[in-house]
């Protein structure tokens, strides 16, 4: 994150070291007395820009120009652009603001050297415009044959547009030739017939008149302006190259080097920001509009992305800048055509679900949505292909609701989501329910509802939402293909998660869902996040070898499916899944390693979540951090590590009483989570012997949970017991109690994760016992308790 620590300011050369930069990259240029003295001159006119500067000595080395020389050309051609400039009404299209004073250093060292690769080679100079679209990083050669396959192909639609222009007023003019012969011979005849009289005069004139007017404006009626309508026969697939994209390739990328607009390194070139800022504003806006069309379609040609096809994603990661650039210059252009407002609008929603799948960049793969919701609009708004549009967006909108949803920003994902569902909704209904893409895009948001809910504790609306998703996809005409299968299963997949969140658990239903979504899914990340599932059910079942090697199965399909990207939120949620497995084995050290590893991992994926200014090491405020660090609390304390604990359990805390000032959602989570927090510290404090720390620790949460217990005036009239929150405390240990005993009667042996949770939920009860006022209901609490604690022990 951008902070004033953490930003390194990099002023301009002082003089004598701009000269020196001069004589180090053109020594021969800059050694003469004269050109020693133009050299002092010319860095004083660039100001001293490292860039300006660099370009300027590339020129003399290219083109062999002393540098009084180049001083000289460099003084024409300003006088040029001044002239240029004072005669129209601005030196640079209206879409641009001031350009600063680095910026002019720039473009007029580069129009230099634009020219004389104009005189050159017009082909590079054609490139570099086109490049200076796309992001400044990670140019090859590949890209630039892309470009020059496109040009060519809207070179060769121009030209046989005009031919068939040409054509038609061929055609067009022979027509009224012979219009104009009869027009002439009629007009004969009718003067001699009314022997020259006025009225045959006039009516051979008219119609003489009438077969020139015709010949008069066929240039009118076929003037090309087809020209100037969009191809909509673009490709999407991968372009075939002929020799002539791969021989000018090569050398417009030696020419680009050879002046230094490129700086290449393992194949891979670099423009400078301001090299390209100084191309895009030289250009006329239909000249600029031209060359967006083109990259847009030429980015539309590489980029392979499929979600279910990993070996897609790496070729799609290296053009993944480009796309994000060429969208948002897309955006400058107001008359841009619709077609190619619709297919910028694609590109960025397709750059965002590559941002978030592969590479866990939820921040940017929301700005490339909303990128495509600009575009989406902007398009509609022009009134053609309006629906093309609407379906569109709602597609968009379903995959920022998804991305909200990771980010844990619920009811913006809610919002979003359900805007999809409503256009969607609509959309079938216009259509009567016989489009299948739309119907299977009403299942898919219904689905991630569902998953939303889940994430809220929302169980049963979240069961609902699953299930019609799952009823559409089964009654579906291709409810067998492939893909179909893959969505259902994902359905199940989280349904069984639902039967696994309940209380008591439904743990046999969970597993049979389970292992009918494993039989449907083939897709690697799927079948990974089922056996993680299984996992967690085998784990709550005790059987712990099973899990364990579902958990080592699903580890390797992820890391299979990432590759070099190991910090991926996945393998984060296996990595805590075998902690929890070895903290159940009581294998401590391997459980701290586990849930260590997880804490790496979503610190570094939710960085974003982090406070501005904050070091690297520190914690993102988010909910699944806490979670990690809670977990890694409880090994401390079980390792006897006390004050390693405390420090751990600090850190969840600030986290959680964060997150509870500005929780929109998941509150009643949030401060049961800082409740059992606060129990956890606690107890730390207790071994350490900081009396006056637990006594602190004690009246926080007694604060806290008098706070909750409040009840609110609609609920005045149903809580009349003081004892209310004791005897909801009684029924979750009573719920503890019952899971402590089944998994202990299963597994055969005392399971020291239930065991962990019914001890502190008794604890809890304790401290209800003691604040609850004299009755029967705190009679029975205690000799409930008591009886717990005995069958423990």
């Amino acid at each position: 994150p951008a902070s004033a620590d953490r930003t390194l300011l990099l002023g301009c050369f002082p003089p004598s070291e701009s000269v020196q930069l001069l004589a180090r990259i053109a020594p021969r240029h800059v050694s003469s007395p004269r050109d020693a003295a133009a050299a002092r001159s010319l860095v004083e006119t660039l100001g001293n820009l490292p860039l300006a500067l660099g370009t300027a000595a590339a020129y003399m080395r290219r083109c062999d120009v002393p540098c009084a020389e180049y001083l000289e050309r460099y003084a024409a051609s300003e006088g040029r652009r001044s002239s240029s400039s004072s005669s129209s009404s601005s030196a640079l299209p209206a879409r641009y603001g001031e350009s600063n004073e680095h910026f002019h250093s720039v473009a007029s060292s580069l129009a230099l050297s634009v020219n004389e690769i104009e005189k050159e080679n017009p082909t590079a100079c054609r490139v570099l415009r086109l490049l200076s679209f796309l992001g400044p990083d990670l140019v090859t050669k590949a890209v630039i044959r892309n470009l020059l396959c496109e040009r060519r192909r809207v070179d060769a639609v121009a030209e046989r547009r005009r031919r068939d222009v040409d054509r038609r007023r061929s055609v067009a003019r022979a027509t009224a030739a012979v219009a104009l012969g009869i027009g002439a011979s009629g007009a004969l005849r009718l003067v001699r017939r009314n022997h020259g009289g006025q009225a045959g005069v006039v009516a051979a004139t008219a119609l003489t008149a009438a077969a020139l007017l015709f010949v008069s404006q066929d240039s009118f009626l076929f003037d090309g302006h087809s020209n100037n309508q969009p191809d909509t026969t673009a490709p999407s697939t991968p372009n075939s190259f002929s020799s002539f994209e791969y021989e000018q390739a090569d050398l417009v990328w030696d020419i680009l080097k050879s002046f230094s607009l490129i700086s290449v390194k393992d194949g891979k070139g670099t423009i400078h920001r301001l090299m390209s800022q100084a191309m895009r504003y030289s250009q006329s806006d239909e000249e600029a509009r031209g060359n967006v069309t083109i990259c847009i379609d030429a980015m539309r040609s590489m980029w392979t992305f499929k979600p279910e096809r990993p070996d897609t994603w790496k070729e799609s990661q290296s053009i993944l800048e480009h796309v994000k650039s060429v969208a948002a210059h897309s955006l400058e252009y107001h008359d841009l055509s619709p077609e190619y407002i619709l297919r910028a609008g694609q590109l960025s929603k397709e750059a965002g679900v590559f941002s978030a799948m592969s590479l866990n960049a939820f921040v940017e793969a929301q700005a490339s949505l909303e990128m495509s919701l600009k575009l989406l609009d902007s398009g509609a708004a022009k009134g053609r292909r309006n629906a093309a549009f609407q379906k569109a967006k709602a597609e968009t909108l379903h995959e920022l609701g998804r991305v909200l949803r990771y980010q844990a920003n619920y009811s913006e994902s809610e919002q979003s989501l359900r805007e999809a569902l409503q256009i969607s909704n609509r959309w079938n209904t216009n259509r009567k329910g016989n489009d299948p893409s739309v119907r299977k895009g009403i299942a898919d948001t219904l689905h991630e509802l569902g998953v939303l809910e889940v994430k809220k504790h929302n169980l049963d609306t979240a069961a609902l939402f699953l299930q019609q998703s799952l009823d559409m996809r089964r009654s579906s005409d291709q409810c067998t293909s492939d893909d179909t299968h893959a969505n259902c299963a994902s359905t199940l997949h989280q349904l069984a998660a639902i039967h696994v969140a309940r209380k008591p658990p439904s743990l046999e239903k969970a597993k049979t869902l389970l292992q009918e979504s494993l039989s449907l899914c083939q897709q690697i990340g799927q079948r990974a996040a089922t056996l993680k599932q299984l996992a967690r059910v085998s784990i709550r079942q005790g059987f712990l070898d099973k899990a364990d090697t579902y958990l080592e199965h699903a580890l390797e399909l992820y890391l299979e499916l990432y590759g070099d990207n190991k910090l991926h939120i996945n393998i984060a949620a296996v990595k805590f899944q075998q902690g929890a497995l070895a903290l159940q084995r009581e294998q401590l050290e391997e459980a701290w390693n586990h849930f260590s590893e997880c804490l790496r991992i979503r610190r570094h994926v939710y960085a974003y979540a982090r406070t501005v200014g904050s070091r690297e090491d520190e914690n993102p405020i988010h909910l699944e951090v806490s979670c990690v660090l809670h977990e890694l609390g409880c090994v401390g304390f079980s390792q006897k590590r006390y004050s390693r604990s405390m420090e751990v359990l600090r850190a969840e805390h600030d986290i959680l009483e964060r997150l509870e000032e500005s929780a929109t959602a998941q509150s009643e989570r949030l401060h049961q989570a800082r409740l059992t927090n606060l129990t956890w510290l606690r107890k730390c404090a207790k071994e350490l012997g900081q009396d006056d720390e637990v006594n602190r620790l004690v009246n926080e949460r007694t604060a806290m949970k008098k706070r909750s217990a409040r009840p609110t005036e609609g609920q005045a009239a149903v809580l009349q017991s003081d004892s209310v929150t004791l005897q909801w405390k009684a029924m979750e240990c009573r719920a503890l109690a019952r899971t402590f005993a089944l998994q202990k009667q299963s597994s055969g042996k005392n399971d020291i994760i239930e065991r962990e949770k019914l001890t502190r939920g008794l604890d809890e009860l304790l401290e209800e016992i003691t604040m609850a006022p004299q009755e029967s209901m705190k009679r029975a609490a205690a000799q409930f308790r008591e009886t717990v604690l005995s069958c423990i022990d």
